[in-house]
């Protein structure tokens, strides 16, 4: 397997975890939001919003890895 393939190859390993990273934070504001309306605001509510914050900043880098990935591309 010739060097840009395997980094084809990792592109694309990323863009799954990517999408997974999405689903996960979707999944995450839906039952936040849900606890919110409610008017429960306990532990749950609060490790809801932290885990929201810590899958947001996770998505931001891998994206931003990503695209650095993309533009090293045209190197090889």
């Amino acid at each position: 397997m010739g060097k840009i393939d395997k980094e084809k190859e990792f592109i694309g390993a990323l863009k799954v975890y990517l999408a997974l990273i999405t689903a996960l934070l979707m999944g995450d504001v839906s039952g936040t939001v849900k606890l919110y309306q409610s008017n429960i605001l306990d532990f749950t509510f609060w490790m809801g919003i932290i885990t929201i914050i810590i899958l947001a900043i996770i998505f931001m880098l891998l994206a931003k890895f990503m695209h650095k990935k993309i533009n090293n591309l045209e190197e090889l």
